[in-house]
């Protein structure tokens, strides 16, 4: 046998291992989904899917018309990188307006096998069109630490609750807020904070029991104390710069804040439904101050609340806040916990103005307190003002619930979820307001035609 011939059979019984181990290596080093995809709020052109992987990868997502499975399209490559905790938000541009759109994900180019295909549906052409569509929401989402034991005692449990929530095919999911759950090690040490808050979102939004919901419909959020800092944070939070880079790398909203005013707080537009969602953290005072000048919102983000329910022409104002809104103080000696309560002059003046500037339309969700129930505020010479509360979705519930203007018969002590359905045509609109429970039993139903939420 030739010399040249046994020394290349040679070279390959050497390289051959080696390059086998390396393709091994390649394959086990690739990155996978770890948690999502999630679509943001559709416009009639547009929406924005975020994702999370567990390694870095350029992400690209393939969608296509639902009636069209042939025309796909591709979008550009992003980078999940871990400086952002190997998230990616990929906007989607050029849709059909109206239009119900598959996608499938592409990590460094190889599809993601998923056992259902998510999908999102694009608003109408016309913005202020009346359409029907069911917007889910609650708050309070605590995941225990790996391995994800539940016991008697945990404070997260009853994990079914999202798949209750996915099979009643929300068009929309509101978050509002404590939808994970900072632990004070989380913060420490200052140079570690930022890595470790990036663990915790990454453990919750990896949690395998939520990824249907995620894959559900359409998600925005509001924060509350537990998302943003420790337990009861306000504007004092040293690292709230921090929470807000993360509530941006972990959501899909469409915008946060003004370009001169830092937060999370925002509109969007679903058709003859608006939402405004508040940011109660950035700017607060103190809920224990006596200064008579302490605000919830800032100066700034009220003004622009103002702004947006003058300029809006929905017929449904939902303005979603953290905290609530509309109750009041168990008595005059008991704070009755974190609320607009807590801050008097500031809510007052915003209510007188509401009256004044006869603003239709207007309803209350807010979260936090891990008990729901309707609280409804009259105002001579014009409608009542009605609240939804809606908690806990998976935290312990409160042991001894103090609910202040309750709506009779809706007090819900246990873990639950809300729905507020939209339906009817123009000029006969309806909102109809259930909660559920854990296993997807409705406790109760109330109907808000549009006429009843409008100046006389």
């Amino acid at each position: 046998m030739p010399f040249a011939h046994c020394a290349h059979r040679a070279l390959r019984r050497l390289v051959l291992p080696w390059l086998l181990l390396a393709l091994h290596a390649t394959a086990a080093s690739a990155a996978a989904l770890a948690g999502g995809p999630m679509a943001g709020p559709a416009t009639a052109e547009r929406v924005g899917v975020w994702l999370m992987t567990d390694a870095p990868a350029q992400v690209q997502l393939e969608y296509w018309p639902h009636e069209q499975p042939g025309a796909v399209q591709r979008s550009a490559p992003v980078a999940a990188s871990p400086d952002r905790g190997h998230t990616a938000r990929v906007d989607l541009d050029g849709l059909q307006p109206a239009t119900r759109y598959a996608y499938r994900v592409l990590l460094d180019g190889t599809p993601v096998e998923l056992d259902e295909a998510p999908a999102f549906t694009t608003a109408p052409a016309e913005p202020a069109a009346p359409r029907e569509f069911v917007i889910a929401t609650a708050s309070c989402n605590y995941v225990p630490d790996p391995p994800y034991e539940v016991t008697k005692d945990s404070f997260g449990a009853g994990f079914e609750i999202f798949d209750t929530v996915a099979a009643r095919r929300p068009d929309v999911m509101l978050w509002l807020g404590d939808n994970i759950y900072y632990r004070d090690s989380d913060f420490e040490p200052a140079d570690e904070a930022a890595a470790r808050m990036h663990r915790r979102w990454a453990a919750t939004r990896s949690f395998a029991p939520l990824q249907r919901l995620l894959r559900t419909g359409q998600h925005v959020a509001i924060w509350d104390d537990h998302d943003y800092g420790p337990n009861n944070a306000n504007r004092d939070f040293a690292l709230k710069a921090t929470a807000l880079a993360h509530f941006k790398d972990y959501w899909a909203n469409p915008s946060h804040g003004l370009p001169d005013v830092a937060g999370t707080f925002t509109r969007v537009p679903l058709g003859d439904v608006e939402l405004f969602l508040l940011d109660d953290r950035y700017h607060r005072d103190d809920d224990a101050s006596t200064d008579p000048a302490r605000t919830m919102l800032g100066a700034p983000q009220l003004e622009w609340l103002k702004r947006a329910l003058r300029d809006s022409r929905a017929t449904f104002k939902l303005v979603a806040n953290g905290s609530r809104m509309l109750s009041d103080r168990p008595s005059p000696d008991e704070r009755g916990g974190e609320g607009w309560h807590n801050f008097p002059g500031e809510r007052q003046a915003f209510l007188d103005w509401l009256t004044a500037q006869r603003i239709d339309g207007v309803f209350f969700v807010s979260g936090d307190i891990h008990y729901t129930h309707l609280t409804e505020r009259e105002r001579p010479g014009t409608y009542p003002l009605t609240e939804l509360t809606c908690s806990p979705l998976t935290a312990r519930v409160h042991p001894r619930p103090f609910p202040v203007r309750e709506v009779p018969g809706t007090l819900i002590t246990q873990r639950n979820f809300c729905t507020l359905q939209f339906s009817g045509p123009a000029g006969a609109r309806e909102l109809r307001v259930a909660a559920w429970d854990a296993a997807g039993t409705r406790l109760w139903e109330a109907a808000f035609p549009a006429a009843r939420l409008r100046t006389p």
